[in-house]
Formats: structure tokens, C-alpha cells, sequence
């Protein structure tokens, strides 16, 4: 524009500029997506995963502070126990029997944890029983006889390698005799587990 016989320059960005920082920034996006969508998957299994073993470390110290059995069991409607070996969510609770049946779930129930069908997404449990049993002394017991000792939570990836890693994308929780959980991403490890993911 003209002023007073001197041309005065707009300030802003060419068409050119303008198309260059829409292709960095799809090319970002391109790079950056699928990324994330991984991170995502990735963060709602640890946290499946560590809200369980959570769950059994607060029944084995109930156990111990009670001192009687302490029971976690899989539930598909709390406060009842499934007796399915899916624990997308369970519930931990004084078990004076011994049998892993919630008796008084008024009384008896310590934590109901886990996800609700809607709200887990694409995450899947698996276990090789329904419920686990820890003594006053907070170890596992064998009563009743089938207690879970293994539990894993996985998505459509199923055991496959973690991009990146040579880890599994699966999270599983092992649990000791003396009580103690840990969690398992050793491919080898999860797959001689026999359970279906």
C-alpha cells in the first residue's frame, strides 16, 4: 500500500509458508499418532495390571492383620462373587470359611477394585482359577484347592513384543507361595502359562 508516495509491506506469511508448515506439520502427525495410540494401550495395561497387584497385596496384609483368611475373587457384579477367572474386576474380603465364597457381603467385603465391561477398553483377564487365599501368616494357601497363582491382562496384541522392546505387551502377575506378586513381561514366561489371551 501506498503512503505519501512510499510503499508500506503488510506483514504476514506467503501461500508458500503457509503450505511448508502444513506438510511439517502433517509429517509430525504421521510420526507422532501411532506413537501415542501405543503409549495409550500400553499405560491402560500397567494400570490394570498394578490395580490388581495392588489388590493382592491388600488382601494378603488384610490376612495378616486379621489374622484369618483373607480370599480375592473375580466378579463380574460386585459385591458377588463370578466364579469365572476373569479378573477385569474382583473384590477382597474375609473369607472365615476358607472356600472363597463372599458370605456377608454387608460385612465381610475389605475392596471391590477392577473395571466395569464398558470401561475397559480393549483389555482382557485371564487366570488359571477365580480367586486366591492368603492365611493369617499372609501366605498363600491351597485351600480351597484350585487357588489362582497366575493372572494376565492383555489386549488385541495378545503376547506379541512391545514395539520397541523384547517385552511383551501383556502384563502378567505371578503369586509366590509366601504371598508376594510380581509382574511378569518375559514372553517365554507368559506363554508357558498355557492361559488364553
Amino acid at each position: 500500500a501506498a503512503m505519501g508516495g512510499k510503499f508500506v509491506f503488510e506483514g504476514g506469511f506467503t501461500l508458500l509458508e503457509l503450505m511448508i508448515v502444513l506438510a511439517l506439520a502433517a509429517v509430525i502427525l504421521a510420526i507422532g499418532a501411532p506413537s501415542f495410540t501405543e503409549f495409550r494401550r500400553n499405560g491402560r495395561l500397567t494400570a490394570d495390571a498394578n490395580d490388581f497387584l495392588t489388590a493382592v497385596q491388600r488382601a494378603r496384609t488384610e490376612a495378616v492383620k486379621q489374622q484369618r483368611t483373607v480370599s480375592l475373587c473375580a466378579t463380574a457384579v460386585a459385591p458377588a462373587c463370578s466364579g469365572n477367572a476373569d479378573f477385569s474386576g474382583w473384590i477382597v474380603f474375609s473369607d472365615p470359611d476358607d472356600n472363597c465364597t463372599l458370605a456377608d457381603p454387608t460385612r465381610d467385603v475389605a475392596q471391590v477394585g477392577g473395571k466395569p465391561a464398558a470401561d475397559r477398553g480393549r483389555v482382557v483377564s485371564a487366570a488359571d482359577v477365580a480367586c486366591l487365599s492368603f492365611g493369617a501368616n499372609g501366605f498363600l494357601l491351597d485351600t480351597p484347592a484350585a487357588t489362582a497363582r497366575r493372572i494376565v491382562y492383555c489386549d488385541e496384541r495378545g503376547y506379541a513384543l512391545q514395539g520397541g522392546t523384547n517385552q511383551s505387551a501383556a502384563r502378567g502377575i505371578e503369586v509366590a507361595r509366601t504371598g508376594r506378586g510380581e509382574v511378569v513381561r518375559d514372553p517365554a514366561r507368559l506363554s508357558a502359562w498355557g492361559l488364553a489371551c
